[in-house]
This record gives structure tokens, sequence and C-alpha cells, in this order.
């Protein structure tokens, strides 16, 4: 009993080591590509105060023939640090694209979340000029949406514009997303950065004329004080579960066992896959859709949400691309997410070749 004992003992000290052996090997292979930080939760978004984002119905969109300066900042060892300052431009019908859209002209819509909107940079649409060949470019993307709400927009637009062809973008995070509108505090907060409480997700300030960063502070302590005041145990909890999920041994074998087997029966994914389904056929032989490989996809590999969408999308349509950004993490934000200039003029060029590979 007692060899027995010992054995077992030195089995699990050693599967032990591996695993720790294995972690380290993982962690310099992986960590070394990924020269990010991953800072969800010390992000703020500022827009130029004033009308930015409008409720129509159930969903959003901005205001429309609208300049907005936005500036992402980033909280990082005690220090705000300015990722990107770009400025928005909305057309006249509240799109984020330099060119107006006419109700009469036939036209390609473009589907799809920040990629598309192009979040960060000078939007990438706008290298289209408004236009490819006979058609006119309508540029339908917006921060943080996923099918469902694709949907929706293009509803909307397509009730008032000649939509021929729609290209749908996508990522494998926005299967998870559902239908959401700007709440009233979010809206007053944009308006004037006074009303601004800190538990919005975007904030409006004064960022032409004024340094945000005692603004900054403010918000940086509500969030403080909110994780402060939450249950401790409920924190452990989170703090616990978060530095297993990061282990390199749990992600790629969890990652890879769910491509294997994944099968959903999240409500979320559903119903986005039902919206891609009606998308679809509705279109039918002139909807193309195009995966976006997005930073983490870079560094980790493919996630199991966006090969599950892949599968599902392959089931209904032959018209499927990918643009990868040539698997180069330098397309992209050092801290933030989403592509860069380079990224973009990357995206753009891919999408470019897509068309004229289909539709020319």
């Amino acid at each position: 009993m007692k060899m027995l004992k010992s054995n077992l003992g030195l089995i699990s000290i050693s599967i032990l080591i591996v695993l720790l052996l294995l972690e380290a090997i993982f962690s310099l292979t992986f960590k070394k590509k990924d020269n990010n930080y991953n800072l969800a939760q010390e992000r703020y978004m500022l827009f130029e105060q004033g009308d930015v984002f409008k409720n129509v119905d159930n969903f959003f969109k901005y205001y429309p023939n609208k300049k907005i300066l936005s500036k992402m900042f980033y909280k990082l060892e005690n220090n705000f640090i300015e990722e990107y300052s770009y400025e928005i431009t909305t057309n006249n019908f509240g799109l984020v694209q330099d060119n107006n859209i006419l109700k009469n002209k036939v036209s390609i819509l473009f589907l799809g979340d920040s990629f598309i909107e192009g979040q960060g940079s000078t939007p990438w649409v706008n290298n289209f000029n408004g236009n490819f060949n006979q058609y006119q470019i309508i540029n339908g993307g917006i921060i943080g949406t996923g099918p469902q709400q694709f949907e929706l927009m293009e509803k909307h637009i397509s009730e008032v514009f000649n939509i021929e062809k729609v290209f749908l973008f996508y990522i494998g995070d926005d299967l998870r997303r559902d239908i959401f509108k700007m709440p009233d505090n979010t809206i007053n907060c944009l308006k004037n950065s006074n009303n601004c409480v800190g538990d919005e997700n975007f904030y409006g300030f004064s960022i032409r004329d004024k340094n945000p960063e005692e603004f900054l502070i403010y918000l940086s302590n509500y969030r403080y004080e909110s994780k402060k005041n939450s249950p401790k145990f409920n924190k452990f909890r989170r703090k616990i579960k978060k530095k297993i999920s990061d282990l390199y041994i749990f992600k790629i074998p969890l990652n890879y066992l769910r491509q294997e087997f994944y099968k959903s029966k999240n409500i979320k994914i559903k119903k986005n896959f039902e919206s891609l389904k009606r998308l679809n056929d509705k279109y039918y032989n002139n909807i193309f859709y195009i995966q976006i490989r997005n930073k983490n996809e870079i560094i980790n590999g493919k996630e199991y949400e966006t090969l599950y969408a892949e599968n599902f999308i392959k089931k209904i349509s032959k018209k499927h691309f990918i643009c990868d950004f040539n698997n180069n993490i330098n397309f992209y934000y050092k801290i933030d997410g989403h592509p860069n200039k380079s990224g973009y003029q990357y995206l753009f060029e891919c999408v470019k070749k897509i068309m004229v590979n289909n539709l020319s």
C-alpha cells in the first residue's frame, strides 16, 4: 500500500512538472508573438460630446452628417495611454462613410461590426470612394453588433435604398452578441460629460479642447469603487477562474475539443444563426460572407465560435471567404483589438480582391 501511494505521488508530481514545463513553453511561444496587453477592463472610449448615437426602434446608428472625434485610452500601470485618435464622419443616413448615399442607385451593402465600421482609424470603406463598378457602396457596419443586429440594419437600409448585393463580415465573437440599443444614461453621458456617472460603456467629453486626464481618473475611481464593493467571494472566484482559463495548457486543448465536438445550446447563437439564414434566404446568390481573422486568432489559432459559424455558413452558402491579415499581428494595435491604419488598408485590399473576382 505504501509503495502504491509512493508511486501515485511520484506520478502526480511528474505530471505536474510536465504541465508546468508545457505552460512555460507555450507562454514563451505565444507571448513572444503577443506584444499586447489584454486590458478590456481598463478601456475608456471617449467621443466628442454631443449627438453621437441615435436609437432607432431596438437598435442604433450614428447621427447623420456629423464629424465626431473619438479617442481610445487604456489604463496601464496607473497611466492613461492614448491608443488611437481619429475622426468619424457620418453620411446623410447616419452611417460611417464620407459619401452620402442615393435612394435609387443599385447598391452593395456591407454588414458587420466595428471592423467594418472602421473603429480606430479612418474608415477603410472610404477607399472605395462610394462606388464599385456600377454599384453604390453602403457601409452598414457598426460597433458591438452581431448577426441579429446586422439583420435589423439591413431591413432599416433596404427599406429606403436599392440593395442588390450584400457582403456580410463576421468574427466568432459576433455569435454571442444580442440586439441592443444605447441606454439613456449612455446617451446623456455622450451629450455632456457632466452627466457621466462611470457605469456607461461610451463617454462624451470635450476632447478637442481639453485634456481628459481628470475625467479618466474620475471614471477609473468609479470602476475601482464598484469592484471594491462587490462580494469578496465573487471577486475571488472570478479571479481564480480567469487565472485558470488563461493557462495555455487549458486553453489550447479546450479550444481544440470545442472545435471538434462543440454543439451550442446558447440562445444568442441560435438566434444569430436564424438571422444569418433569413438574410441568406433573402439574397441567396447575392450574399457573400467574409470571415475576419481577429488579433487573438493570429496569436492563439482559430476560435471555436469562428469555426462553428464558418461550418454553419458553408452549409447554406458556397460564397465564403477569409481575410486573414496574413497572420501578421503588426496589422493590429499594440493594446487594442482593432486593426491599425495598415491593417485596415490590408482589409480594403482583401475585400476589393474578392469583389473583383466575384462581381466583375
